[in-house]
């Protein structure tokens, strides 16, 4: 008689434990931040440092507004990098090497405009996706990223 009351026990206490691994578990991945969100995150703040970095570039005109803003995008490049959102961060690359060897409003405008159809194909492809996230991009982040490319682009056009 005692043999099964200490077989149950042990039983009792394997479920026990099993039990709290699960809890223990189920915690732990509540905790893991979403990576879509993180993503959105990083590009909104990327986007406003961006922001207030085209903000400097108000004083500058012709070939220097085109590297102030070259230096910007590739800044937010690598405030992106973290992430891992590479065709994002090649289109800023690319706007901004565009815009060092630039020698006319024209060929910046040109640049800004290349980098803004590279974001509205990742927005499309993140809104295709039916409410699934593509991973790495965030609807609102890449949102963001376009905003700064259109200041950008006024920018230029106003003082290029």
């Amino acid at each position: 008689m005692t043999t099964l009351i200490l077989g149950a026990r042990r039983g009792f206490r394997r479920t026990g434990l099993r039990m709290l691994a699960l809890i223990m578990l189920t915690m732990l991945a509540a905790l893991v931040p979403d990576r879509d969100a993180s993503a959105s995150a990083v590009l909104n703040a990327a986007a406003a440092t961006a922001t207030s970095g085209l903000s400097g570039c108000n004083t500058s005109q012709g070939k220097a507004l085109y590297n102030c803003v070259a230096d910007v995008l590739e800044r937010m490049a690598n405030d992106v990098n973290s992430i891992r959102v590479g065709e994002t961060q090649r289109a800023l690359l690319t706007a901004a090497s565009q815009l060092r060897a630039a020698n006319s409003k024209a060929q910046a405008l040109s640049a800004i405009t290349q980098c803004q159809a590279a974001i509205a194909g990742a927005l499309r492809q993140v809104k295709a996706a039916n409410g699934m996230m593509v991973p790495g991009w965030g609807d609102s982040g890449l949102s963001s990223i376009a905003g700064v490319l259109a200041k950008a682009a006024r920018m230029i056009q106003a003082k290029g």
